[in-house]
């Protein structure tokens, strides 16, 4: 038994992904090999109905110490290739070995680790082993070579010490055939000598045989495994809501049958069946099927934002307390009060500022619909890879926190955002997206959405200092869709699976003055950068140049503070420069105006 925080079993080491464990490398099953009477239920209409799904379930939760009763999820070794890190004899550890205990090598009795190798489908998202066995005599010297079957592999360095991974050789003790690792991560290599895709996974038996190349990374690479999730929080039903048709017939029993042969055979009676479950025209159903499924999944997620959206809205016209549901309590606060900050940089800052929302509890889930290998435009692969004799679900995980939304002034944002200069600006930004691998990940690069973007990290940066909680430990949710409403807006907020992210520190800071106080000290910190004017005026940088002046002195957070990716920031857009008029340009100049007032009285005195 070994044991992963519960959030993990998403992302990072959900379904498809490796976890090492004491020295032991591990891939995560698909859901249909889950212990399904065992996992928990995890309530969200709003979200089931929106992904298409009837059940959203998490892996079930076990104490501290476990026990071998104790109910878990399964997880393989991966790589199966192992060495012994005493004698250097290679071993291929098959399951029929496996005594849940770490493995050990039969010659020696000395510990055995995983190689640091691993091929990977650069397109259908599957996975193998090397097989080293056929590595080693790719490049034989005499027949016996050629002919050795019985192989009996050691893992060791080069004679000549070659630095690189030239200098590590695989090599046969039967017939002394060898060949170093030096050209293993060069294109095609495995093609070269004959290794194929198998068509599946490391846990998956008896596949079709796939035809697209084999690429090899190292199993700790980033992209052995990109996680596909949506994340959304728990808000009240929204009334009198529209019907969701596609979503209806996405969740529907029958509807994965179909979309497997949507021309076949059983297709017509299918259709014919989920309509008339419905009560819809059957002509609905098959624009359900005709749909891109990425684009539907992004039309999802862009509806969950946009009902989040509403959800705070509600609360700015209520002067009766906090509203809401017991998972959902917002109320309204005012950004300044003249009583206790009667500074006129904040009662200037006032007027960019449309409303702020205080989230004393919030309710987030998060979903993994399947993963990805190699680059994030390769095909998806579902987390559910066996046969489903049940209605659809996915599994998810639901933490607990507290946040600050902060909305902008949508009249002077709409000035500015008309701008030639900037949106010339973001418009670079946009083509690269386009081009970029992971684009269709991304957000479209808008003036809104980069400014509201690079606004959140540079407060979340700032919150950090006073707010109680760690960094790492923020996140943000920017809503920017200027269809069919126009969003404006974005949410700070920390959430931790147990009672940590509900301590009050953040909503403590967002009550004024504090706010007020802290965007402030944020602006005035966005004015310059420890890299200016490399940063300020670079042209490009970050992932595919996806950034412009950002980097990890001025703007960069946590990897899993942001929901993109640390991409499309641009401070500028902020504070303007002497080409691009910034939305908070004016409020900078008051803020250098108001210290040099300062300064000069203190001289004076």
């Amino acid at each position: 038994m070994r044991t992963v925080r519960l959030s993990q079993t998403i992302s990072p080491f959900g379904v498809g992904a490796i976890v090492d464990v004491m020295g032991e490398s591990l891939m995560g099953v698909d859901i249909s090999q889950w212990p399904y009477e065992r996992t928990v239920r995890v309530e969200s209409k709003r979200l089931e109905e929106r992904l298409g799904v009837q059940e959203l379930r998490s892996p079930p939760s076990v104490p501290a110490k476990p026990s071998t009763n104790s109910p878990g999820i399964l997880y393989q070794r991966f790589p199966r290739w192992l060495f012994c890190q005493d004698c250097r004899r290679m071993h291929h550890y098959r399951t029929q070995q496996e005594t849940g205990q770490p493995p050990q090598c039969g010659q020696c009795r000395g510990k055995l680790v995983p190689m640091r190798f691993i091929a990977v489908c650069a397109t259908k998202g599957h996975a193998r082993d090397i097989p080293w066995d056929k590595w080693a005599h790719s490049a034989p010297e005499s027949e016996a070579q050629r002919r050795c079957h019985d192989h009996v592999l050691n893992f060791d360095t080069a004679v000549r010490g070659n630095e690189g991974l030239s200098g590590l050789v695989v090599r046969c003790l039967t017939c002394g055939a060898s060949r170093d690792l030096g050209d293993l991560p060069s294109r095609k290599a495995l093609h070269r000598i004959g290794v194929t895709c198998t068509g599946g996974q490391p846990w998956q038996h008896n596949t079709p045989p796939c035809d697209d190349p084999l690429e090899v990374l190292q199993r700790g690479a980033t992209n052995v495994t990109l996680a596909d999730t949506t994340t959304a929080l728990d808000i009240p039903e929204p009334s009198g809501a529209a019907r969701d048709i596609a979503a209806e017939v996405r969740q529907h029993r029958n509807f994965d049958d179909v979309q497997s042969a949507p021309y076949g055979p059983r297709a017509a009676v299918l259709i014919e069946l989920i309509a008339e479950d419905l009560g819809i025209d059957e002509s609905q159903v098959r624009q359900a099927l005709d749909g891109d499924p990425n684009e539907v999944l992004r039309e999802s997620r862009r509806g969950l934002l946009s009902d989040e959206w509403d959800a705070f809205l509600e609360a700015t016209g209520s002067t009766d307390g906090p509203v809401g549901t017991p998972d959902f309590v917002i109320s309204a606060t005012p950004f300044t009060r003249p009583d206790l900050d009667t500074s006129p940089v904040t009662a200037q800052l006032s007027e960019y500022i449309d409303a702020v929302v205080l989230a004393h509890r919030l309710r987030e889930i998060r979903v993994l619909h399947g993963f990805r290998r190699y680059t994030g435009d390769a095909d998806l692969v579902d987390v559910n890879l066996g046969r489903r004799g049940r209605g659809r679900w996915l599994p998810a995980v639901e933490s607990f926190g507290e946040g600050v939304f902060l909305s902008l002034d949508q009249e002077l944002l709409n000035e500015w955002e008309q701008q030639e200069e900037v949106q010339a600006r973001v418009a670079v930004l946009e083509s690269r997206r386009r081009r970029s691998i992971m684009g269709s990940r991304l957000f479209e690069a808008t003036p809104r959405a980069v400014l509201l973007h690079t606004l959140a990290h540079l407060l979340m940066r700032r919150l950090a200092f006073s707010c109680g909680y760690s960094s790492a430990s923020l996140r943000e949710r920017v809503y920017a869709e200027t269809t069919p409403r126009a969003e404006a807006g974005f949410l700070v907020y920390t959430a931790s699976g147990d009672a940590e992210g509900t301590l009050g520190g953040l909503v403590r800071e967002g009550e004024a003055p504090r706010l007020a106080r802290t965007l402030v000290a944020a602006i005035e910190e966005a004015g310059w950068c420890s890299s200016d004017p490399l940063c300020r005026e670079s042209r490009g940088q970050g992932m595919n140049s996806l950034n412009r002046a950002a980097c990890h002195g001025c703007s960069l957070v946590a990897e899993t503070s942001c929901e993109r990716s640390n991409v499309l920031l641009d401070r500028v857009l902020v504070v303007g420069d002497e080409n691009t008029p910034g939305f908070f340009q004016k409020i900078l100049e008051a803020i250098r105006a108001e210290t040099v007032s300062r300064s000069r009285r203190l001289i004076n005195e």
